[in-house]
């Protein structure tokens, strides 16, 4: 009796075994893929990092120099209706000039070199040239650089990831149909991190050529901002 108690159980575990074993087979039979999407559009803003740099015999007239060419810089800005929310203090400097440009304990001090900056956001962009030849001649001797990018870019992330699902599906379509096989559900769907949103730079510009013809307004090319996603997607396998 005992055998055969036994014996009935091993003939359970063995179809339990098989039935998990099949289980595992059916589940290692999926299709993963990497989608990737991008949307191309043209931006609707600009951060320009600009300021003054002068020079003074003594420490407090280089940074007056530079405090009255910034005020300059300022009211103008207000005049042209930028918002003070898009005007930001960059880096203040003030710094000695010595002698020679290799400093030594024996070289003198010269003068001194003032550094004021100032980062503005310009949400108009067809005013943006005719600003930036303002505040040249408003005194701004300095350009470090101009980022073009989107005022609000979640609506270009959302149809970055639809494009990276549709390419997803698309690779799982083809990946099966070569392979002879159907692509079944969906049963993971993973974004590989935040979608990617390139502001693009413009070279920073030469302030004393703009200056020598401020009545001009700087030609600015924006050229397009290009936003990316890319989602792995896991398939079913079916016959």
């Amino acid at each position: 009796m005992m055998r055969s108690f036994v014996a009935l159980m091993c003939v359970v575990a063995t179809l339990v075994l098989a039935g998990v074993s099949a289980k595992a087979d059916e589940a290692a039979r999926t299709i993963s893929v990497t989608g990737m999407g991008e949307v191309s559009l043209p931006p609707d803003m600009a951060t320009i990092r600009l300021g003054v740099q002068t020079e003074g015999e003594a420490a407090a007239q280089a940074l007056d120099a530079a405090s009255a060419a910034t005020l300059a810089i300022l009211g103008r800005l207000d005049a042209e209706g930028v918002a003070a929310a898009d005007v930001q203090s960059g880096a203040v400097q003030l710094r000695p000039r010595y002698s020679n440009s290799v400093i030594s304990s024996g070289q003198q001090i010269v003068g001194y070199h003032a550094t004021n900056t100032v980062v503005v956001q310009v949400r108009d962009l067809d005013d943006l040239g005719g600003l930036l030849a303002a505040l040249v001649g408003d005194g701004a001797n300095r350009l470090d650089g101009v980022s073009f990018g989107l005022q609000d870019p979640s609506a270009a992330m959302d149809e970055a990831r639809r494009r990276a699902v549709a390419d997803a599906l698309a690779r799982a379509a083809l990946y099966a149909e070569a392979s002879g096989v159907a692509v079944g559900d969906v049963l993971q769907i993973a974004e590989q991190g935040a979608p990617q949103y390139r502001a693009l730079r413009a070279e920073p510009v030469m302030m004393e050529a703009m200056a020598s013809a401020p009545s001009f307004d700087v030609p600015v090319a924006a050229g397009e901002i290009e936003v990316s996603a890319s989602i792995n997607m896991v398939f079913g396998m079916d016959d």
